[in-house]
């Protein structure tokens, strides 16, 4: 049937709304749509009902909306809204898809200021049975009570769903419009609710709960008004303690402290009138992570005055101490910290898991001062003591480390050597081995290099595509080179073909491809050309799974319909099914609807960080469609129109993108960098004068500026790096004075050992994900520029 049959009484309500646009957010529109084509005018179109993920996309996507959602690209959502409405009446519809274009009218008319509209919009789209029938029955409410109908509004959200994660919203819009309807009784069970919840904004909603509390204790009297003081009172202290070193919530939380103290009886008051011993830690705690150490410190100690005898060395004393000792050590006082530590390894032995973090502590800061003698104690008694600790193997690591820093190079070498056997689960246990095979490269000792590769490169080899693009092939890339100085050529050369084929444009595999380029280009070529072929006979699909038919998985398709995709979000976290382990079938269908649904973000997260199957296939055949979900290009328009400007390859671009913020316009570093490719202001402000740009904070959080400034950062560094381009990327995280001054200190080092041994660990790190993504986009989507991007330099000029 026509949709317009189906919209009944509420649609001539809606058509008769005054609409008019605002402000400053609106629907979400899919990346890099195409625009859509006239409708005919004779035949109606026909939108699918229910649709496979491949075949997903927005309904802003389809053709017939396409000037719909122009406007709201640009903002006039009244306009939008109309638009849609005049498409409605051409498409042919099931119940379902009317429900879905009057969800998409209601938002529209909501947020185009047309809240009647909206009302009838969204009561449509609740009263059919569909994924998001609970959704619209919550809308109905927020718009009610945004019309000032609190009663209605309070009617309509207390029948909203429950057992869904919109629940939380419906609390705190039902204790909105409580409050305002004079029912503070519901406005308090729902907050409580809302804190059970454990949720993000809980020191505000603690405050604001604890203040209504203590408004319905002075209209009370007993035992019922004690109880809301006390447990206002507990509030308060809990936020006030958690928010240590934030201003703002600690100064409300206090003065609520005192509010609550002020109206309880006298001698509960005087009971009352200190924190309790637990809420001070929390506090101290608070001030660490907020890195206040001198008031940490001081707050620690107050702690540790108060303890009786008995307590002063107990669990409270203890982790007050070791607390205490966490606070002066970000005051860079290593030798009072090490001192504090101690304090805590002499008295502690009660509780393993913190004499353990103490005692390994207590080694990084004599480390720190200088101390390695001390340091090696500490942790070789942690490795003694504790040997089935999540830390022995740091503790042997860190171990080895001091002994070599004492010079004794004979008993680093020992402990590493049998790290491995001593912890075969460890975690720090390769790097460990490597870094002892890396002490052997350095001393132009290739044959004991590869005695101690050799150890390890057999048990990684199975799963060595796992460890990511960063890692893989590590210890079987410099093995080979051990072959190759050693004189086994063949051995070697067979070893860098292996890495070609199978661990597809890794950091490591560039090197291989390299080597075994310059000794072969020919061989090099057909180990590339055999794994691509291999690659494209080996399947790949998106198949349907069975979670995708459950409520919650239909709902998030639905709201991703809408362009609502902090909301899908949440659906699918509720369902626990995005995290690594998963089924792989099931966690690529979940990235590609993302992708589908325009946020590269969140299906670039999915494949690079739960799924590894495609990080030992290249990307040729079906597996292409993997790889290109794993390095999306969002924001497109903006990249090109800089790469033009600049001249730096868009590869290199995006490398640098995904590497500094996984395509998070907002994110921020613990270095204040901001952004998609993660500037600081006063950087920023050096590029941005020239050409007229904004570089504060806010501004770095827009793609389009940010991109335009990094963008033009790299080309800086590309022409300061004429000789040695490539020294842009590390030059890009660390500055560009220090790879000049680490290529002044090595000039003779080979590329490869050249990374190896850049001494700051982050920029290290950096430098080899970026250039291995940066291959990946070439070979991608600029073959052109593939060979180049694959070629890494032997050695530095």
């Amino acid at each position: 049937m026509r949709l317009r049959r189906l919209l009944g009484a509420f649609a001539v309500v809606a058509c008769s709304a005054q609409q008019s646009p605002v402000g400053s957010h609106g629907v979400q529109t899919p990346l890099g749509s195409d625009g859509g084509v006239a409708l005919s005018k004779t035949k109606p179109a026909v939108l699918k009902d229910d649709i496979s993920i491949e075949e997903f996309q927005p309904l802003l996507a389809e053709s017939v909306l396409a000037r719909a959602q122009k406007h709201v690209e640009a903002g006039s959502y009244a306009a939008a809204a109309r638009e849609v409405e005049a498409q409605m009446a051409k498409i042919e519809a099931t119940p379902k898809t009317v429900a879905r274009f009057q969800m998409l009218l209601g938002r529209l008319r909501e947020l185009g200021g047309d809240l009647p509209g909206a009302s009838a919009s969204y009561q449509l789209a609740a009263a059919e049975k569909w994924p998001l029938s609970g959704y619209a029955t919550l809308a109905v409410g927020r718009v009610l009570l945004r019309s000032g109908k609190t009663e209605q509004a309070i009617g309509w959200l207390e029948r909203s769903p429950q057992d869904q994660p919109i629940a939380k919203d419906a609390r705190l819009l039902l204790a909105e419009a409580a409050l305002k309807a004079g029912k503070p009784d519901i406005a308090i069970d729902a907050w409580r609710a809302h804190l059970g919840d454990r949720p993000a904004d809980a020191t505000d909603f603690a405050l604001r709960l604890a203040g209504l509390l203590l408004d319905r204790a002075a209209r009370k009297s007993g035992d019922a008004a004690l109880a809301d003081q006390r447990e206002a009172l507990g509030l308060a202290r809990r936020a006030a303690a958690e928010n240590a070193g934030k201003l703002p919530a600690l100064d409300r939380a206090r003065k609520l402290e005192k509010r609550a103290l002020d109206a309880l009886p006298a001698a509960e008051r005087q009971r009352l009138a200190r924190p309790t011993t637990e809420d001070e830690l929390v506090r101290v705690r608070a001030l660490v992570e907020a890195k206040l150490e001198a008031d940490a410190e001081k707050a620690a100690d107050a702690v540790i005055a108060s303890l009786d005898k008995p307590a002063r060395w107990g669990s409270l004393g203890c982790e007050a101490e070791f607390w205490r000792a966490k606070a002066i050590s970000l005051k860079r006082e290593a030798a009072r910290a090490a001192e504090s530590f101690d304090e805590v390894v002499k008295h502690c032995k009660a509780d393993e898991d913190l004499l353990a973090r103490a005692l390994y502590l207590a080694g990084k800061q004599a480390a720190q001062d200088g101390r390695h003698m001390q340091a090696v104690q500490r942790f070789t008694e942690l490795e003694k003591s504790l040997p089935k600790h999540r830390l022995a193997d740091d503790a042997r690591l860190g171990a080895a480390l001091g002994y070599f820093e004492l010079g004794i190079e004979a008993r680093f070498t020992e402990l590493l050597t049998t790290i491995m056997d001593d912890y075969p689960e460890g975690d720090v246990v390769l790097d460990a081995v490597f870094r002892l095979a890396l002490r052997r490269i350095e001393k132009g000792d290739w044959s004991g290099a590869a005695t101690v590769l050799g150890k390890v490169t057999g048990p990684i080899a199975k799963n060595d595509s796992a460890r990511g693009t960063e890692t893989s092939g590590r210890e079987r890339y410099f093995l080979a080179r051990a072959f190759i100085e050693n004189g086994d050529d063949e051995r070697g050369y067979a070893e860098l073909e292996a890495i070609v084929r199978e661990l597809p444009l890794s950091y490591y595999m560039l090197h291989a491809f390299a080597r075994l380029s310059e000794k072969d280009p020919a061989r090099a070529k057909k180990a590339l050309e055999e794994a691509e072929k291999k690659a494209a006979t080996q399947p790949f699909a998106f198949e349907h799974q069975p979670e995708f038919d459950a409520p919650g998985f239909q709902r998030a398709m639905e709201l991703l319909r809408q362009g609502e995709l902090e909301l899908a979000r949440r659906e699918v976290e509720s369902l626990g099914i995005a995290k690594p382990g998963a089924t792989p079938r099931l966690l690529w269908g979940l990235s590609l609807l993302y992708s589908r649904a325009g946020s590269a973000r969140d299906a670039h997260v999915i494949a690079r960080g739960m799924l590894t199957d495609w990080l030992g296939r290249w990307p040729a055949g079906d597996w292409t469609r993997a790889w290109q979900l794993a390095y999306p290009r969002p924001y497109r328009a903006i990249v090109q129109r800089e790469v033009k400007k600049s001249g730096v390859p868009e590869s290199l671009v995006y490398a640098v993108m995904r590497e500094e913020s996984a395509f998070d316009p907002n994110a921020v570093s613990p270095a204040d960098a901001h952004g998609l490719m993660q500037l600081i202001v006063p950087t920023a402000k050096l590029i941005a004068k020239p050409v007229g740009l904004p570089f504060d904070a806010a501004s770095l959080k827009q793609p389009s500026v940010n991109i335009a400034l990094g963008t033009r950062g790299l080309a800086d560094l590309e022409k300061t790096f004429s000789a040695n381009p490539l020294l842009a990327i590390p030059g890009y995280n660390a500055g560009p004075n220090r790879p000049r001054r680490w290529l002044r200190e090595r000039p003779r080092a080979d590329f490869d050992v050249w990374v190896e041994l850049i001494p700051i660990t982050e920029t290290r790190r950096y430098t080899k994900r970026v250039l291995a993504s940066r291959a990946a986009y070439a070979y991608l989507y600029d073959k052109e520029r593939a060979a180049e991007a694959l070629a890494l330099p032997i050695r530095l000029d």
